[in-house]
């Protein structure tokens, strides 16, 4: 798939992947995560946040900081704002006591989690700490990001921004002019929006898009998940609806009700100039089928 800028996510070192709650961002982040290893990319798909949705997803003991490989060709992992300011300050002070000195007392803890925005550096300063080659070396060719839903995503990009007008001086100024630098070059991140074709969905995919481009200055491509596509055209639809087979017209009259309203919305984004991928509703509980189909329909190749 290509954005506006005609650069396929082949060509990505970051892709962000969001989306309003309980639209299948995860699940489309892990089809994405498949494409590319299968393309022949080094991928890591990293979760971010304090619990781990693949854990359950795939049946995992554990998910954690450190990535672990996936039986889906790529690696996976777990980054929280603790965990990823904890490998940063360790891999400056080279020691386990210090850090414990400075950071697992109760005062500094406390410190540390009401501080504005520095859970928020500490994340994306891990995701982009490969390419601005700070910290620990990272071996992947791209990193696929299960992020925060929409509101609390556009908060953790604007993180850098506002540490960096506050803090203009110094190691943390330093790295939050980088951090931001990096998140705004459309070169080396990409961003996916996940939706429904439904109302809400859809409208807060177009709020979170336009905001993306007027406080980041980049284009963010959308995925449209569970299309109902019917089997039958829609003049054959309209006339099982109107036949007086029981249950069958009235499945064939929601068909044609959800085929309309998903043309609307279809229409809605198209005229926002939007770059779309759509995934099919998939009626399966296996882990693996859905990342499977959801990975085919963002084929890269």
């Amino acid at each position: 798939m290509q954005g506006q800028e005609g650069v396929p996510w082949t060509d990505k070192r970051i892709v962000f992947v969001s989306g309003k709650g309980g639209v299948g961002k995860s699940l489309v982040a892990a089809g994405l995560a498949r494409e590319l290893a299968r393309s022949g990319r080094k991928t890591l798909l990293a979760e971010i946040g304090e619990t781990s949705y693949y854990q359950d997803f795939w049946d995992l003991p554990r998910v954690g900081h450190e990535p672990t490989p996936t039986d889906e060709g790529f690696d996976l992992a777990l980054w929280s704002g603790e965990t990823s300011l904890r490998e940063y300050v360790l891999f400056y002070l080279k020691m386990e006591r210090l850090y414990s000195l400075f950071f697992e007392n109760k005062v500094m803890r406390a410190l540390v989690n009401v501080a504005p925005g520095l859970s928020e550096i500490a994340i994306l300063g891990k995701v982009t700490s490969g390419v601005r080659h700070v910290g620990p070396p990272m071996k992947y060719d791209t990193i696929v990001v299960d992020s925060y839903a929409t509101g609390h995503m556009l908060a953790l990009l604007q993180a850098p921004r506002g540490m960096r007008e506050a803090i203009g001086f110094g190691p943390m100024g330093h790295h939050s002019r980088d951090i931001d630098a990096m998140l705004r070059n459309e070169k080396l991140c990409a961003y996916v929006i996940v939706t429904l074709l439904e109302e809400l969905p859809v409208s807060e995919t177009l709020e979170f898009r336009l905001a993306l481009e007027k406080e980041m200055g980049v284009i963010a491509d959308v995925v449209a998940n569970k299309v109902i596509t019917p089997p039958v055209s829609r003049d054959e639809l309209a006339l099982i609806a109107e036949s007086n087979a029981s249950g069958l017209g009235e499945f064939a009259s929601y068909l044609k009700a959800v085929e309309l309203r998903q043309e609307k919305h279809l229409d809605q984004l198209s005229r926002s100039g939007v770059a779309l991928k759509k995934i099919p509703l998939v009626f399966s509980a296996d882990p693996k089928i859905l990342v499977e189909k959801a990975g085919e329909a963002l084929r890269l190749t």
